[in-house]
């Protein structure tokens, strides 16, 4: 019987999640790489031929062609390891974790073709390439050349021994943190511990302690499990009048992944010097500098300056925002200073006050069913997709994950452009913590079939939202929505591009740092009041959401907006002061000091001496952002700036054609040229920081 993963690759398939077994992983994987193998020996043998004609498609298309059986099968263990994290499938990752780098080593690293693609762009017809060949080829050479093949054969053997190690080292990592995460729970049977928290709250915890053994657990009796997964520790921290649980539950948090028996600490000081060793062997002095050599920004220094330069502005704004909170927590009896358990608790109760506006009170008006009919009709109104379930036409790896397609009204007879996996709920030890998207198949007219003219795009969204409990409706925050917009935005530029390969449609051909562009401008859509006309509806009576209370979640958009600045500029100066200013192999300070040190310049309530947070760090020590968490604000900042594009449209009409437009160069073009160029055809002109500092409510509005 032929492998199942192997034959949906065969069949152009989309891999059949529900009926494969964790077993199939291997086989099929290496069939695919000694396949690959074979086709690397072929058209290196080609190639070699002197008499051999270069060409576009004896190169580049053919390349498309043989990468992509490998690269399909490798990105559903990928996708398992972040969605269905079992034993069975972290043993399959490790085992074969070496044998994929040796691979991709091996494909990049081949003098043949490396030669091949060097004379496409020297040759006379370069010229006649459209841009996204141009673009394609042009990054596929500066990949190639950061994978190591203009190394000499022992730099590369040094190469490939870091690449090997580095990529279990950061798998190991990722399981780590979600076993640390996974490894507490507290049991609650006295219900006055719980005060203050919300009944949804309590029917969470009730629901994850019949799911432990409680059986007879209720909201009402308890008993309740508390967890460190994000929907059962957010209420205790913004709800909970137990600060004693408070510092409890925060500092279990806090020191996750930090000591015995899940402890990341040697871990990141490993993965720091090899990415050192790394950048070492290209000739640059850090891996910060390494890791901007395909990115918009221009310099470590750069990046730096317009870090300090947002932390001048919203420091001191920072500050009186920490006095208020500070102030009216004393009116209400709190003692001592303000720490960090204490923050998120004061901060709930300072905006319920100040803005008669309760997290809670939003709940009820956003069931889950409403907000996803509220997005797709906001996507079909401001692009022209319309986006319909299709469960049960894919296989699946949960019950709770649906499937839906996307079709472009616009164009004749509706064809469908994509498709995607929507994976939500939290699933304690086995998805990892956060929110991600992973790219299946992205769109190319060279893959295509006989059965369709273009190999359309898939997509799955993960999310870590409550799960449903009982027989009310999954109800979201605020946050859940906005965590749900800005997700669908890396989906949506994927199903929107005008890229006719894979290169340019993925996000290969696209600079990180911009990566997060759509994302953080579709998330604004949450605080435009046409789109919460859509998303929400009061689960009982089918009210829309008063346009009192949505006029009290804009207002309080800026609430606290500079602290929660300030925060994300820290995380993205202590990543590049890792990567830039730290010595990994230093005897005398630690990756803790470095982490202290940036703390005293950024924050405004100083961190734990015993804070671990580091060894959670997913994005930078598991993920692509390491020498690069900057890229969220960098993009934020086109994106704030797009954004304003729908603020000035005076009309609905104006509203949907800027939404066109958007669709017609942003959506469509990043990728196939230049982001800043693609931005410039958009607006009229380049980026200005204006429109978030706005946002930030650091500068009065125009």
């Amino acid at each position: 019987m032929i492998n199942p993963l192997t034959r949906c690759v065969q069949e152009y398939q989309l891999p059949p999640y529900a009926t494969m077994r964790a077993s199939d992983i291997a086989p099929a994987i290496r069939t695919a790489i000694d396949e690959l193998e074979l086709d690397l020996a072929a058209i290196e043998d080609d190639l070699a031929d002197s008499d051999a004609e270069l060409s576009w498609e004896s190169v580049m298309d053919r390349l498309e062609i043989i990468d992509d059986p490998l690269s399909r099968l490798w990105g559903v263990v990928e996708l398992l390891s972040l969605a269905d994290n079992s034993p069975d499938v972290r043993a399959a990752e490790a085992e074969l974790q070496g044998e994929i780098a040796a691979i991709e080593s091996r494909r990049q690293q081949s003098a043949e073709i490396f030669r091949a693609m060097e004379a496409l762009r020297a040759s006379p017809t370069f010229v006649t390439y459209t841009a996204e060949q141009q673009r394609i080829l042009n990054r596929a050479i500066l990949k190639a050349t950061l994978r190591g093949v203009r190394l000499s054969e022992s730099d590369r053997d040094t190469f490939n021994e870091i690449d090997v190690r580095l990529k279990e080292a950061e798998s190991q990592f990722a399981n780590t943190v979600l076993d640390a995460t996974c490894a507490f729970s507290l049991i609650v049977h006295d219900k006055r511990e719980l005060d203050g928290v919300p009944e949804s709250a309590l029917s969470l915890f009730a629901h994850i302690a019949v799911a432990a053994g409680h059986d007879g657990a209720t909201a009402a009796a308890g008993p309740w499990r508390l967890s460190l997964e994000r929907p059962a520790y957010d209420p205790i921290m913004k709800y909970c009048t137990n600060r004693t649980l408070r510092e409890q539950i925060y500092r279990a948090n806090n020191s996750r992944g930090g000591a015995p028996p899940h402890d990341n600490t040697s871990r990141v000081r490993e993965i720091l010097q090899l990415r050192h060793k790394r950048a070492q062997l290209f000739g640059f002095d850090t891996y910060a500098e390494l890791s901007l050599v395909d990115k918009m920004a221009p310099s470590v220094d750069v990046v730096e300056t317009v870090l300090r330069d947002l932390r001048e502005k919203s420091f001191p704004v920072a500050q009186v925002e920490l006095q208020r909170l500070e102030d009216y927590a004393i009116r209400f009896g709190h003692t001592g200073p303000m720490e960090r358990w204490d923050e998120s608790y004061w901060r709930e109760r300072l905006r319920k006050e100040a803005y008669d506006l309760d997290e809670e009170e939003l709940k009820p008006y956003l069931p889950l069913a409403k907000v996803l009919e509220g997005l797709f009709e906001t996507i079909l109104r401001l692009f022209g997709l319309r986006i319909e379930a299709a469960d049960g036409d894919e296989e699946v790896w949960h019950p709770d994950v649906r499937f839906f397609q996307i079709r472009a009204t616009e164009q004749p007879g509706e064809p469908i452009v994509g498709h995607f996996f929507l994976d939500l709920y939290a699933r304690q030890g086995l998805k990892r913590h956060g929110s991600w998207v992973r790219v299946m198949e992205a769109r190319s007219k060279t893959l295509r079939t006989d059965k369709a003219p273009v190999r359309l795009p898939a997509f799955c969204i993960l999310c870590n939202q409550a799960p449903k409990v009982g027989d009310e409706p999954s109800l979201l925050t605020f946050g859940d929505v906005e965590y749900l917009f800005h997700q669908f935005g890396y989906g949506l530029k994927l199903v929107c591009t005008a890229a006719e390969y894979s290169a340019a449609a993925n996000w290969d051909t696209i600079e990180w740092d911009c990566i997060s562009m759509v994302p953080h401008f579709l998330q604004n859509f949450c605080y435009d009041r046409r789109t919460m006309e859509l998303i929400s509806s009061h689960f009982e009576s089918g009210a829309p959401l008063p346009e009192a209370l949505f006029d009290k979640v804009k207002a309080s958009r800026q609430y606290m907006a500079a602290s929660d600045l300030l925060r994300q500029l820290n995380f993205a100066m202590v990543d590049m002061a890792l990567h830039h200013r730290y010595d990994p192999y230093s005897t005398t300070e630690s990756i803790f000091d470095v982490q202290q040190r940036v703390a005293k310049e950024f924050c405004v309530i100083p961190p734990l001496e015993s804070d671990r947070q580091l060894c959670v760090f997913n994005h930078i020590f598991a993920g692509p952002y390491c020498a690069g968490y900057y890229s969220y604000k960098w993009a934020e900042v086109q994106s704030a700036d797009a954004y304003a594009a729908f603020e000035e449209a005076p009309t609905r009409e104006a509203w949907e054609a800027t939404g066109r437009k958007f669709r017609d160069t942003v959506l469509a073009l990043v990728g196939i040229h230049h982001p800043s160029d693609v931005f410039e055809m958009f607006r009229g002109r380049q980026p200005n920081t204006n429109a978030l500092l706005t946002r930030y409510g650091l500068v009065e509005s125009p």
